[in-house]
């Protein structure tokens, strides 16, 4: 027998596969990224926070955050690509220490 918690978890995971499946239909950037991973990664996240936080937002809202989620996904996966020195340069431009 399933859980409340976990049928929640479900939905909420079925709504969040539906907005990565519409944020790779509308950036193609995001479809480097590996959906079953990215579904895992939610996955974790909702056992840590409520599913009951994303239930009640609408498609924009809940495709916004999954989004962001997705940048940040994407962002580790072109820095994994950095030598060391690639790395540094990114740090000091994103601090602002960085010239030419």
């Amino acid at each position: 027998m399933m859980t409340q918690a976990s049928v929640e978890k479900n939905t909420a995971l079925k709504r969040i596969s539906e907005a990565i499946d519409q944020v790779m239909e509308s950036k193609s950037i995001y479809q480097e990224l590996d959906k079953n991973q990215l579904i895992q990664t939610f996955s974790t996240l909702l056992d840590r926070v409520s599913p009951q936080i994303l239930l009640p937002l609408n498609d924009e809202r809940l495709k916004k955050r999954v989004r962001r989620v997705m940048a940040t996904e994407l962002l580790s996966t072109i820095l994994d690509d950095f030598t060391p020195e690639e790395k540094e340069m990114f740090n000091a431009a994103v601090e602002g220490r960085w010239e030419r």
